[in-house]
């Protein structure tokens, strides 16, 4: 019971719809740069980054994505007025974020994919992605679905394996692996899994990998951008999942001291 109270005594008074409401009147009433200048308003946002973490992370966001939509809403005349602002808020962000994924897949503005009748029905075929893409690679029917999916878990495997005989711990190198190909899978294409990814900030420090080290090993494991005249570099990722093993990526020196070089800075051992 004392925890219960503590945990009560701590909660901000903006915590709740009415005390969500006085701070927002007052920051209205406080005009231009009111929400810069109130050390109260930083509380707020930040309280909602927290709140909405989950939200974010369920439609592959960074929190940051998460804060920004409920800053948008909370600086709306019509939250203020609303019977339950935080209702309004929440209802707010995930709208945002939904938007914001499907925007990225269909390659549309944020505003357009708000409205689902507005899409079509087979989003836009990026350059290289079918090339890099894990399902286009592994060919998937309904028949096989199970076996290949099997197929694939096995073959990722050989790109952790990789990491962890340049000096990966091998439960960090599985982790970081199984978490680009979930993202990537998700996303539907490799730029915007990279985007996601390299905002992530989270994987990294439970990991404890420095943020650069990760951005590199992502970057390493999807593959380099296309530019016109320049070919698509396939990552280790698509590699794996056509046949390249451990023992194969290894007679790569470049691709060797790439990844060597992203334990630079910290220890893997």
């Amino acid at each position: 019971m004392h925890t219960l109270f503590e945990q009560e005594a701590n909660t901000p008074d903006f915590a709740t719809a009415e005390g969500l409401r006085t701070v927002l009147n007052r920051l209205h009433c406080g005009g231009h740069g009111s929400w810069n200048a109130d050390p109260e308003a930083r509380e707020l946002v930040l309280f909602a980054a927290n709140k909405y973490r989950l939200l974010a992370a369920k439609w592959h966001r960074d929190q940051a994505d998460a804060a920004h939509a409920a800053f948008l809403a909370m600086v709306a005349s019509a939250t203020r007025h609303a019977d339950d602002p935080w209702a309004v808020v929440t209802t707010a962000v995930a709208r945002t974020l939904k938007a914001e994924t499907r925007a990225d897949r269909h390659m549309i503005s944020t505003e357009r994919a708000r409205h689902p009748a507005k899409l079509i029905d087979n989003p836009p075929i990026r350059a290289g992605e079918h090339e890099e893409f894990i399902f286009d690679i592994l060919h998937t029917s309904r028949d096989n679905a199970a076996a290949d999916k099997k197929s694939a878990v096995s073959r990722t495997g050989e790109a952790a394996r990789f990491l962890a005989l340049l000096g990966w711990p091998e439960e960090v190198a599985e982790a970081s692996v199984d978490y680009v190909t979930d993202r990537l899978a998700s996303a539907g294409n490799r730029d915007t899994a990279f985007q996601s990814l390299r905002r992530d900030a989270s994987i990294p420090a439970q990991l404890d990998i420095p943020r650069s080290s990760w951005t590199r090993v992502v970057r390493l494991l999807l593959g380099g951008g296309t530019a016109p005249g320049i070919p698509s570099q396939r990552g280790i990722l698509a590699r794996v999942l056509m046949g390249d093993t451990a023992a194969t990526l290894l007679a790569d020196d470049a691709l060797v001291l790439a990844v060597a070089g992203t334990t630079s800075g910290w220890s893997a051992a």
